[in-house]
């Protein structure tokens, strides 16, 4: 080869050696949750199912289909050692913790309700007095329309996406929450949302923090017969009574009864029943609840045109009907594995319809859960478990009393809340006491009660530094200004709720441990044991879509989910 054909032939080299390297470079830098065009996924649906215990996944298995919950299996990413790493496990918090990537320690939702000190009151977690309810022309919402995320004290992962993915001009993503309860319609969507949408006396309503009338398209689904269809449809097994191995015999003593109602048994007749129970609203405790919702986000998808352009949106869509069936029939009823089942179809006809919609490959998902669930402590205690149930009402009273004659003042506590001691910080300091001592001495009367655990107060948790087990979830679940100054931890199946159906709220596994699963673009298909925590889906979305953490983050991106 001549010197001058050499010369020539390198610069075509070079470019085409700085193309390859260019290319190369400009793949290693896009996210990995890139759909095959390279591009973001059109839209992400976040799918919280209230409620729900990791263990329903397998131990109802055999009543789903191939399109809902086991197409996660068969297709993505499930994290089978997922939790809340904190206390309260409440709803409130759940979703809050979901949103933000950290705990309520940080966040500042503490509860679905809690006692403010700057209120002198209970305050709830999405209450906003100075917003105006939006509903229907002509009705008036009320108080059910004064909700806003304002208590929320950290951006969140769906905040961080829509600024992210805002172009020039003023083009951005729509996010929109939806859900039967307010909480769990407006905490995952977050501050920027364009819309968030709960149910209140059957309808879809919102609140001026978002708009000032609602849309058209909601309007026409409120005045649809959807509702009205399901209720008139009733409630009976999806399937053959034998087949329901997950759960005991139909009517149990563990069960709650519908008002008006006689014995916890299929069929119900939701007509007949609606009125003593909440009319309309009846609906929440039914898995009807779920495909109102599932018949809602259609209409938002197509109405709201989610996911049909080059700019992400996102979907956040709370599944309620678990927990108010839960709560009413506990973890073992057939009711609770029906509305399971149920719900399995709700999610592959959702997943379905995005498929149709939107693209497959083109849409990613997640779903977890906002907390599980105790077994009813009755029947846990005829199988000789060492649980029970809690009446905190006597440890109270001896508390008040002792410290009442102990320091000699009957004012210096100002309430209990949430398994809190509330000191009368103002007493306190007025009667120049000092109030760690106070609590430190309410702590040991509160101890010495067989169905509490331990008892930690303000400067333990100040101070001290809780690496693992319940210790360390409370720590993470109390906040320094908004908590109270001695907390009670009872031992772990304990529970103070009636004596039928279930509750939530401990640091304890059966209400820490829920489903975490992902699919779509970039998502590989693991079944991974790995511990993860609830505050680790937020920074695991930011690293799989390339959007920033939300401002108070302190989780971690499942490493597992992400290829080397």
């Amino acid at each position: 080869m001549s010197t001058k054909l050499a010369f020539s032939i390198l610069p075509l080299l070079v470019i085409s050696l700085w193309n390859c390297s260019s290319s190369n470079a400009l793949v290693a830098q896009l996210p990995q949750g890139v759909t095959a065009e390279d591009t973001p996924p059109k839209i992400v649906v976040a799918i919280t199912v209230d409620q729900m215990r990791a263990d329903y996944l397998t131990r109802y298995n055999s009543g789903f289909g191939e399109g809902g919950f086991k197409r996660f299996f068969s297709e993505g990413f499930v994290g089978m050692d997922h939790h809340f790493s904190y206390a309260p496990t409440y709803t409130g918090p759940g979703h809050a913790s979901i949103a933000t990537g950290t705990t309520p320690a940080v966040h500042g939702i503490i509860g679905n309700n809690w006692f403010s000190r700057t209120d002198s009151a209970k305050v709830y977690c999405v209450e906003d007095t100075g917003a105006q309810p939006v509903g229907m022309p002509g009705t008036d919402p009320g108080s059910a329309g004064q909700m806003s995320p304002h208590r929320l004290h950290s951006s969140t992962w769906a905040d961080e996406f829509k600024l992210h993915f805002t172009q020039r001009g003023g083009v951005e993503p729509k996010v929109i929450g939806a859900s039967m309860k307010d909480r769990g319609a407006i905490l995952p969507a977050g501050h920027s949302a364009n819309a968030a949408y709960w149910v209140s006396n059957g309808q879809f309503i919102s609140s001026s923090h978002y708009m000032d009338e609602l849309p058209s398209w909601v309007q026409e689904f409120n005045d649809s017969d959807a509702l009205e269809d399901l209720l008139a449809s009733g409630w009976s097994l999806r399937d053959a009574a034998e087949t329901y191995n997950g759960s005991m015999e139909d009517n149990t003593p563990f069960e709650g009864t519908w008002r008006g109602g006689e014995r916890p048994t299929f069929p119900y007749d939701l007509q007949a029943l609606e009125a003593d129970n909440g009319g309309q609203d009846i609906i929440k405790g039914t898995p009807h609840g779920n495909t109102l919702l599932v018949d809602f986000a259609l209409a938002a998808i197509q109405a709201e045109q989610l996911g049909v352009d080059d700019i992400p949106d996102v979907l956040a869509l709370s599944f309620s009907s678990t927990d108010y069936v839960g709560h009413k029939f506990g973890a073992h009823a057939m009711e609770t594995e029906d509305t399971y089942r149920r719900l399995d179809d709700q999610l592959s006809r959702l997943f379905a319809a995005l498929d149709n919609t939107v693209g497959r490959g083109q849409w990613t998902a997640f779903l977890t859960a906002d907390h599980g669930a105790v077994t009813v402590p009755g029947l846990e205690k005829n199988r000789g478990l060492p649980v029970d149930y809690w009446n905190p009402e006597p440890m109270k009273a001896a508390v008040q009393a002792a410290v009442s004659e102990r320091f000699g003042r009957d004012d210096l506590i100002r309430t209990y809340d949430n398994d809190q001691f509330f000191l009368d910080r103002n007493a306190i300091r007025n009667a120049q006491l000092d109030a760690d001592q106070i609590a430190r001495f309410a702590a040991g009367v509160a101890s010495g009660f067989p169905a509490v655990q331990r008892v930690l107060t303000a400067a333990d948790l100040r101070i001290g530094s809780f690496t693992e087990g319940a210790e360390a979830n409370v720590q993470r679940g109390w906040h320094a200004t908004a908590s109270g100054d001695v907390v009670v931890m009872l031992k772990p199946g304990y529970l103070e709720y009636s004596r039928t159906g279930t509750s939530h709220g401990s640091p304890y596994a059966y209400d820490t441990h829920v489903p975490f699963l992902m699919m779509g673009p970039g998502v590989p298909q693991v079944r991974s044991y790995e511990r993860s925590e609830i505050r680790d889906i937020a920074p695991t979305l930011s690293a799989l879509l390339g959007f920033p953490r939300p401002s108070a983050c302190t989780g971690q991106p499942i490493l597992d989910l992400f290829s080397e």
